[in-house]
């Protein structure tokens, strides 16, 4: 079976989860392959304000890029933003071929209020009873995701997230410090984003050139 008809099995089920959380639940079909116009189906996508056709998020590269998804079936309750800064729990499902290979990611997001519906049937049903073999995370650690509904935004949250680990401003920062952030940046895949590399250069004031050689460095 190709793998869009494939995917394509996987709509209803987009429905089903949205109609038994609520209206305070996003829930996205993503297809992997086409990571520019990733978004095939989706529920409640004021939540981010994403929409059919866009495309797959910083954490989605993250995982495309380290492979997670050869050893589990799922990441649950993780933190993301949305472009308004409300924080969202989220959970990632992932859709593989007959071959095992990764095409695909069902993606809820809930709004994390105190008098969301999701929140309530979320302490009575973790979706760590729905998936085996999933990657629980805990409270302590920090796995972070910014809903974008565009690939420069994803390339510039991406790059953003990192520069603000250091707190100081980017004239400030040492050769190694830049090289530090590259090397992160490929290790969560945004440099599979067309036009990363000159967004990355510009954002952290140095050159192309520079980039590849930061990325040559291992």
């Amino acid at each position: 079976m190709k793998y869009k008809k494939l995917l394509e099995l996987y709509i209803p089920l987009v429905d089903f989860i949205a109609d038994i959380i609520g209206s305070n639940c996003e829930v996205l079909l993503h297809d992997i392959v086409d990571v520019e116009n990733s978004v095939i189906a989706i529920r409640n996508g004021y939540i981010s304000g994403r929409y059919l056709g866009c495309p797959l998020t910083d954490l989605g590269f993250k995982l495309l890029e380290n492979k997670t998804y050869l050893q589990h079936n799922a990441l649950v309750n993780y933190r993301s933003r949305n472009d308004r800064g409300e924080s969202l729990i989220s959970s990632t499902y992932y859709i593989k071929d007959e071959t095992g290979s990764l095409i695909g990611m069902i993606c809820v997001n809930i709004l994390n209020s105190p008098d969301s519906q999701g929140n309530k049937i979320l302490g009575e049903y973790p979706l760590t009873t729905l998936f085996n073999n999933a990657v629980q995370i805990d409270d302590n650690e920090e796995i972070t995701e910014s809903l974008s509904t565009s690939l420069d935004n994803v390339v510039d949250n991406g790059i953003n997230k990192l520069i603000a680990k250091y707190n100081i401003s980017v004239d400030r920062m040492s050769t190694e410090e830049k090289s530090a952030i590259v090397q992160e940046l490929r290790e969560n895949g945004i440099f599979k984003i067309k036009g990363a590399i000159t967004k990355a250069a510009a954002i952290l004031r140095t050159s192309e050139s520079t980039i590849y050689r930061y990325l040559a460095m291992k």
